[in-house]
C-alpha cells in the first residue's frame, strides 16, 4: 500500500515538470524577420528626406525654418553629443512600428539641421539654374556632380558652378551626418535614400540623374 501511495506522490510531483517542459516557447525577438524592420527604417528615413527636400525647394515649414546666420559666420559641425537623450514618445511609436532605431534628437543636432536646410534652401534657385543648363546632375550617392556642358567653356560660369557644387555637397554631407545621428543610422544610408528621393520625386524632366542599369550592372547618367 505504501508503495502505491509513493508512486502516486511521485507522479503528482513530476507531472507538472513534464508538462512545463513540453509547453512550446515562442521567442518573438529571436524569430522576428529582419527584412520588414529594415524596410520600415528606410521608409522612416525617406519620410524625413521628403520633408527636408520639400522645405529646401521652397515649401512651408515654419517650425523648422532656420534664422539667417550672422554676416561672416562660419558654420562648423558640432561633435556628437555624449548625452543619450531620446524622445520617449518617438521611441515608443517607432517600436510599435517595428522600427529597430530610435530618434535621439539633441538640441545641437536640431539647430544644426535647421541651419543646413536653410543654407540649401537659399542655394536652391542657383542650383536649379545649373540643372536646367544640364551642367550639373544628381548622382546615386546623394550628391550633385558636374556634367559636360557647352556653358562650361565660359571660365567665369565654370568657376561659379564648381563653387556652388562644393558648397552644396558640403551641406549635404553635414545633413546626412546630422540625420544619421538623429536616426541612429549610417550617413551612407541617409545619402542613398535622399538620392533616391531626388531622382524619383524631385528631379525635373530633362535633368541629369544617375540610374542603375540592370543589364550593365552599373550606374549610368541619363536625362530624366
Amino acid at each position: 500500500m505504501r508503495k502505491i501511495i509513493l508512486c502516486f506522490a511521485l507522479a503528482a510531483m513530476t507531472l507538472p515538470l513534464v508538462l512545463a517542459s513540453c509547453r512550446p516557447r515562442v521567442d518573438v525577438y529571436t524569430h522576428a524577420p529582419e527584412k520588414p524592420i529594415v524596410v520600415k527604417v528606410e521608409i522612416h528615413i525617406y519620410q524625413h528626406a521628403v520633408q527636408d527636400l520639400d522645405y529646401i525647394m521652397g515649401g512651408s515649414a515654419e517650425e523648422t525654418e532656420p534664422p539667417p546666420p550672422p554676416e561672416g559666420e562660419t558654420e562648423k559641425e558640432s561633435p556628437p553629443s555624449s548625452a543619450n537623450t531620446e524622445s520617449v514618445v518617438g521611441n515608443i511609436f517607432l517600436r510599435l512600428l517595428g522600427v529597430g532605431v530610435a530618434q535621439a534628437e539633441t538640441v545641437p543636432d536640431r539647430e544644426q539641421l535647421r541651419r543646413v536646410l536653410g543654407s540649401m534652401r537659399r542655394r536652391y534657385p542657383t542650383l536649379s539654374k545649373y540643372r536646367a543648363d544640364k551642367s550639373v546632375g544628381e548622382n546615386h550617392l546623394g550628391y550633385v556632380q558636374e556634367r559636360p556642358s557647352s556653358k562650361m567653356s565660359d571660365a567665369k560660369y565654370a568657376k561659379a558652378l564648381r563653387a556652388t557644387i562644393a558648397a552644396e555637397n558640403a551641406d549635404r554631407q553635414l545633413l546626412y551626418r546630422v540625420r544619421a545621428r538623429m536616426d541612429r543610422t549610417a550617413p551612407q544610408k541617409q545619402a542613398a535614400i535622399y538620392a533616391k528621393a531626388w531622382r524619383e520625386k524631385y528631379a525635373k524632366p530633362g535633368e541629369w540623374i544617375q540610374v542603375f542599369d540592370r543589364k550593365a550592372k552599373t550606374w549610368v547618367w541619363k536625362p530624366k
